[in-house]
């Protein structure tokens, strides 16, 4: 290969210094601007999902922590249904939370819900002292099965080939689980088949009423409907307090240690938490980012009441709990993929 010359080196040298160097694309202010707004959007979104994290694991270990040392489920109803109705009608006041006019008729199609809300609140918490929190999940997601067959066979509701098997396969784990549950309580069940029956009626109750309110006819928001449903509680489960003679419930807080004053206080603040953050979710996020992290919530919360509070499982159990989480996802999952 020909070396270059004195001369021709020279010339490459000057070319090189002529030429012109490239200009940097700086980015337009809208794309930093939407930049900066994606960012911001992914903030916002990790810490709504972390605090929905938090109001799922406060309302099922938080809850399981209290009423093992403090058995009082209509008062700590009260305290947390009073709290929640307490934040509503301030937002409403202060014109931070948006409701419409309330009529009696709103008042009269609610006080079913309400009750059966109030049911599925006093059921759960009566359960969780005899039964793991596992068991609360599992059959929570046997509710799902149960409602999906009751669409069916009244509602006419269409599923398909997918949403079948997922079905199929969480009332599979279901059966795993139970056939075999170590902390087996006969009390714990039976509040756990209360909570399911009040749980899958309410269920379609409000499928109609809260729809045909809020969607269609638009004469109450979300929030309103909450409202309602929240103030209607509170004589129920003042009326249950009495009749089980709970006047001693306030009296009996004071010997608990700050660990068991400050879940009561955590458990209060975690149904308003809870009712923030899922719509912040769905607003941010993708519906099935939502399913998907509530999922793993329920998992998570399960893990936790083990080392919180010693429970064992035997290992066709953990199998059963697996395959009935991950029917009752891919259930979920479907159903959006469906829509």
């Amino acid at each position: 290969m020909r070396k270059m010359t004195k001369e021709e080196a020279t010339d490459v040298e000057k070319a090189d210094e002529q030429k012109v160097p490239l200009m940097e694309v700086k980015p337009t202010d809208k794309e930093v601007s939407d930049a900066k707004a994606k960012e911001a959007d992914m903030k916002d979104a990790a810490f709504w999902l972390f605090m929905l994290f938090l109001a799922s694991v406060t309302m099922t270990v938080g809850n399981k922590y209290v009423m093992r040392q403090w058995n009082y489920a209509n008062t700590l109803t009260l305290m947390q249904n009073g709290t929640a109705v307490l934040y509503l009608g301030v937002g409403r006041y202060i014109n931070m939370l948006e409701m419409k006019p309330f009529a009696y008729q709103q008042w009269k199609v609610f006080a079913v819900s309400s009750f059966f809300l109030a049911m599925q609140i006093l059921t759960s918490l009566k359960a969780l002292p005899f039964v793991a929190i596992a068991t609360v999940v599992a059959f929570r997601n046997t509710c799902t099965v149960v409602i999906a067959i009751v669409d069916y066979f009244v509602f006419g509701n269409k599923f398909n080939t997918y949403q079948v098997a997922s079905l199929a396969a969480t009332t599979a784990g279901m059966i795993l689980y139970a056939i075999q549950d170590i902390n087996y309580n006969a009390v714990g069940y039976m509040w756990l088949v209360g909570n399911s029956v009040a749980t899958i009626i309410n269920t379609f109750w409000n499928k109609f009423y809260i729809t045909h309110y809020t969607k269609e006819l638009k004469i109450q928001t979300s929030y309103g409907v909450s409202f309602i449903q929240q103030v209607e509680t509170i004589p129920i489960v003042l009326f249950l307090a009495i009749a089980n003679n709970e006047g001693s419930a306030i009296s009996e807080m004071a010997p608990l240690d700050f660990w068991g004053k400050f879940m009561i206080f955590c458990t209060c603040l975690g149904g308003i938490l809870i009712g923030i953050a899922y719509p912040k979710c769905f607003s941010l996020v993708s519906g099935t980012s939502v399913v998907v992290a509530s999922t793993a919530n329920k998992a998570i919360s399960i893990l936790i009441g083990m080392y919180l509070f010693g429970t064992r499982l035997s290992s066709l159990q953990v199998v059963g709990l697996l395959i009935c989480i991950a029917g009752s996802l891919w259930y979920a999952l479907e159903g959006k993929r469906k829509k």
